[in-house]
């Protein structure tokens, strides 16, 4: 059976701290493995650019961390798409993702000198920190060729036309169920059922946050704010084309998918014992 529904690659443009963990393994239930290839933050956005071109036509699924300026690199016909998010809740998400990942370029230092959330976003540790969705969305292939603090309007435009007239979907993390349904409609995508992947626990609220930490997340991210008003005012345009059904739709695949999460969680747990003592303890009952 073929899996790659598709007739095109298909590119994920995939901003730190959007769901796109989450999306991933969705992703892996319509792409053979061979097929799909992930950009990190680690170098492989060179390894990439190695590659030769019969193998880069080989890619059916491109994801990862990069910027839209990647689209150069490819040969043959690709689809775009991408999911942005409330520049603050990005900001304080990727600091406490950071902090609970030793692999990231920024962990040591953050743990090292006990970074708090407002150090980090002053301390231009990462560049990603200063408009970093706007960086990714315009014409750059990683988005860190810009110094911190020097981004202009002239990428927030790049990033506004490649998004209304490169993008075939453009999602929002805070509508992450209707995303979905666009990406189904996009893509011919079924298998959308998910369970959330990467999810920064214990992390701040915007309102535990000092007055002080909220401005300075704001002061780097003016660009990525006009950036994702512009994204909300697209993502209705989409959804307009499921008219009136929308509401009952997403309820009905809210339901199915919390049907799923208890499944997956139960075999998951059947896993771990002998079903006979499983059930014992499921029922309270252990023979003494």
């Amino acid at each position: 059976m073929n899996r790659d529904f598709s007739p095109d690659r298909v590119v994920f443009l995939h901003i730190p701290k959007t769901a796109g963990s989450t999306l991933y393994r969705i992703l892996e239930t319509h792409y053979r493995w061979e097929s799909i290839y992930t950009v990190w933050q680690d170098g492989t956005l060179d390894e990439f650019k190695a590659l030769s071109t019969e193998q880069k036509m080989a890619i059916r699924l491109l994801r990862g961390h990069f910027g839209f300026g990647i689209r150069t690199l490819l040969p043959g016909p690709s689809e775009y798409f991408t999911i942005l998010r409330d520049p603050t809740e990005r900001v304080i998400s990727y600091y406490h993702f950071v902090r609970r990942s030793p692999r990231h370029y920024c962990y040591e230092r953050v743990t090292k000198d006990n970074m708090s959330l407002e150090t980090f976003v002053t301390s231009r540790i990462d560049t990603l920190l200063d408009n970093g969705q706007t960086r990714l969305l315009a014409n750059r292939e990683s988005g860190h060729e810009i110094p911190f603090g020097s981004c202009t309007t002239a990428m927030l435009d790049e990033a506004k036309h490649n998004l209304r007239e490169q993008m075939k979907v453009v999602g929002l993390t805070e509508r992450f169920d209707e995303t979905l349904f666009l990406l189904q409609q996009a893509f011919g995508w079924r298998k959308l059922y998910y369970s959330r992947q990467n999810v920064s626990a214990g992390r701040s609220s915007q309102k535990a946050l000092p007055p002080s930490t909220l401005a300075a997340i704001q002061a780097t991210n003016m660009l990525d704010t006009e950036l994702y008003q512009f994204a909300e005012i697209l993502f209705e345009e989409q959804l307009a084309q499921f008219g009136n059904d929308l509401p009952q739709q997403l309820a009905d695949f809210r339901r199915a998918n919390q049907r799923r999460q208890r499944l997956t969680h139960l075999l998951w747990e059947l896993r771990k014992y002998p079903v006979r003592t499983y059930l014992r303890r499921l029922i309270g009952w252990e023979r003494p």
